[in-house]
């Protein structure tokens, strides 16, 4: 089988296709996966090969026939309502009564005529009264009387149909009397599907197929091609130069019977002969030769070759014009120009240029001077004139000893206080803790007349209370303990009496006593039951597919031990990974996200049966992805080749090891996994198992139906009611 979504096998050639054979095995089910509204099938049957276009005519044929047939019946519907053309039953046993009563008054009448006759014969033969009688009541039609003498010629003598009979025969549409079209008038009617009258006026219509009277006209007034035949034979007889011939033998056969002056060249010896009249003679050993250095003639092949190559090698300038004008003696002066341009003596460079134009700023030299007066400042000369005969440079010294003091060092010792204010500074001594420096530079204790001040006058009448008194009037520290409101009574913030507060609301840290210097932790373990923060970086495995890159190689992932529990599997790559630039682009080389929920389990089967199930499936830019199965190790995806790089994630993270087989291998069931070329096997093995696509649920591969997704009368199989054509099959 062969799909195209074009005519003549062009276009884009559909793969993905399934044929299913059912309970009926005369009969094959094609289903077409693809988007194209129009698809050409070629298929081969047992000693047959049917087009899409062969379907399309028979298809046609039988939609005329279906039309032909309805105009049919509705004809013999409108004859069977025809009141002038039949008869009703009534009508029939009337029409019928009066035949017979016609028959009985022509019989009465024969017998009549046949009772005189017989009178008429008994006086003639002198029969008796009795053989009249018996001759009379005979039935058997002794004279033999037809049916054209009692005026029933056109009547036949067969059974008529009955009633039930008659509508049977009326309600037969099978063509039960076998009318042909010839019949009924259309004997020139071709079975096929005929043009609509847009069509007809269409074609009627067209210039370029149909002649103009001016048209025909011109291409009556050609000559025919026998016409231009018998033209250019004589033409032919009339030319004294015939076409050559193979041999010498060749020209009696050629030309049996020749005209004087008849000149033909023979290809084996090249000579050239003449006929004078009588017989054929050499003109020439070779009439023209071929050209040589000293002898004009013929150009060889060769040398024609070697012309023709040498032709189209020639060059053109687009300036001739200009060389033609070129002398020698302009080539002679553009040679001494060139020459003179050259001599790097004769002629300065920039740099040189422009160190001349700048001499003006340079020092003279003068003999028996270091510098001239005509460049040297004034100021500088006379600081040079203001120096002592026999005088020196002098360098200041800059050791610890006499060095130049800073000025840091100069604000610090400005910030020192005065000697004197030594007297100020207050003793050191217990004793003199009390005593202050004078002015007088004498210590003296601190009294108020020392440091002149006057004594406070106050009342001794607000003397100091007695204990007795201050423990009357003032509460005491016990007092004050005990008392409180509230929350705040010692009673319920320090019930146990020890002088602190049992409970409270918020302590800072550094106010917990008798805390631990460290807190040592618990013990525990570190395995896989824990989560860590680098969890998400740590639990997939990147791995490559080499290889060919436009083939897809088996690759084997297991969990890491026996697993029956539903496990998550992710397969992924960036569009940019590493991978062949040929899968699309450099920058854009695929994508791919491929999720599966699988039990675990192998080919053997366990827990549960094998079992997986596509969570997502999207490919970029390219196809990625040939395949899904199980083998007695694993589950095995087969993945595009080329060096490409991939990334897989699992429940059971690093644990999940991953094989790529770069060749077809067998597992221990003596099943053959082979390397794919193709992407046929995804529909049933990847896309039949990806039932949630986008909130849509599908079916082995087909979209459920739902209020959402309501089906069309293509979709449940409902086919218009004639005129069907192969291509309103859709491929069913």
């Amino acid at each position: 089988i062969e799909i195209y979504t074009l005519p003549n096998k062009e276009g884009e050639r559909v793969l993905a296709y399934t044929l299913d054979k059912k309970e009926e095995v005369w009969k094959t089910y094609l289903k077409v996966f693809s988007q194209s509204e129009v698809l050409y099938i070629t298929y081969e049957t047992y000693g047959d090969t049917v087009e899409a276009e062969d379907i399309n005519q028979l298809q046609g044929a039988a939609y005329y026939l279906e039309n032909f047939i309805e105009n049919v019946k509705n004809k013999l519907a409108s004859h069977e309502e025809d009141k002038v053309r039949h008869i009703t039953g009534k009508e029939r046993e009337s029409w019928n009564s009066r035949a017979f009563q016609k028959d009985l008054e022509v019989t009465n009448q024969n017998l009549q005529m046949t009772n005189e006759n017989l009178e008429a014969t008994n006086q003639n033969l002198g029969l008796t009264q009795q053989e009249l009688l018996s001759h009379k009541s005979a039935k058997d039609n002794p004279h033999a009387v037809t049916k054209h003498q009692v005026g029933l010629g056109n009547v036949e003598d067969i059974q008529q149909a009955s009633k039930a009979e008659f509508i049977l025969h009326k309600e037969d549409l099978s063509n039960p009397h076998q009318v042909t079209k010839d019949q009924v008038g259309l004997g020139n009617l071709d079975n096929i599907q005929q043009a609509s009258k847009t069509e007809f006026n269409t074609h009627n219509q067209d210039t370029i197929r149909h002649l103009t009277p001016a048209e025909r006209a011109n291409w009556n007034d050609k000559y025919t091609r026998n016409e231009i035949d018998n033209k250019l034979a004589a033409m032919e007889m009339n030319i004294d130069w015939k076409e050559s011939v193979a041999t010498f033998a060749d020209i009696a056969t050629t030309y049996p019977e020749p005209q004087d002056g008849w000149t033909v060249n023979v290809n084996d010896t090249d000579y050239t002969y003449r006929f004078n009249g009588t017989k054929w003679i050499a003109v020439s050993a070779n009439a023209i030769p071929k050209a040589t250095s000293q002898v004009d003639g013929l150009m060889a092949k060769e040398d024609k070759t070697n012309l023709d190559d040498m032709n189209s090698k020639k060059h053109t300038h687009s300036n001739k014009s200009l060389i033609d004008t070129l002398t020698q003696v302009l080539i002679n002066n553009w040679n001494s120009a060139f020459t003179h341009i050259s001599d790097a003596v004769k002629h300065i460079t920039a740099a040189e240029r422009t160190l001349w134009n700048t001499v003006s700023n340079k020092v003279d030299k003068v003999t028996g001077k270091g510098l001239s007066t005509e460049d040297y400042t004034t100021a500088e000369k006379s600081k040079l004139s203001g120096i002592e005969v026999n005088a020196n440079r002098y360098v200041h010294p800059s050791d610890a000893n006499t060095r130049h003091v800073t000025d840091t060092e100069k604000a610090t010792w400005n910030g020192k206080a005065n000697a004197s204010h030594g007297n100020h500074v207050p003793a050191t001594q217990t004793a003199n803790n009390k005593k202050f420096l004078r002015c007088d530079n004498t210590w003296q204790d601190v009294t108020p007349g020392n440091i002149g001040a006057a004594a406070l006058e106050h009342d001794h009448d607000s003397r100091y209370y007695t204990e007795s008194e201050a423990n009357a009037k003032f509460v005491s520290k016990e007092d004050l303990g005990a008392a409180g409101y509230g929350d705040m009574t010692k009673a319920v913030y320090d019930k146990n009496g020890n002088g602190s507060v049992d409970k409270a609301e918020a302590v800072p840290w550094t106010g917990v006593t008798g805390k631990p210097s460290t807190f040592p932790p618990s013990s525990h373990n570190h395995d896989g039951s824990y989560a860590t923060k680098k969890l998400r970086a740590s639990h997939y495995t990147r791995f490559t597919v080499a290889g060919e890159a436009n083939k897809y190689y088996p690759v084997i992932i297991r969990l890491g031990g026996a697993a029956f529990g539903a496990c998550h599997l992710s397969i992924s790559r960036g569009y940019n990974w590493t991978a062949p630039d040929s899968w699309n682009t450099a920058t854009h080389r695929g994508g791919l996200t491929l999720g599966i929920l699988w039990n675990g389990d192998t080919y053997w089967g366990g827990n549960s049966g094998s079992s997986y199930v596509v969570t997502m499936f999207d490919e970029s830019y390219t196809t990625m992805v040939a395949g899904l199965s199980y083998c007695t190790s694993g589950l095995v995806v087969w993945l595009r080749g080329g060096g490409a790089q991939y990334q897989i994630e699992s429940d059971y993270g690093i644990a999940t090891t991953v094989e790529v087989k770069l060749t077809d291998f067998t597992d221990s069931a003596n099943r053959v996994f082979p390397v794919r070329s193709n992407t046929n096997s995804v529909e049933v093995e990847v896309r039949a198992k990806f039932t949630n696509r986008s909130g849509a649920l599908y079916d082995q591969g087909a979209r459920v139906y739902s209020p959402k997704n309501k089906p069309t009368a293509a979709d449940v199989g409902a086919l218009p009611k004639k005129g069907l054509t192969w291509n309103d099959l859709k491929g069913v």
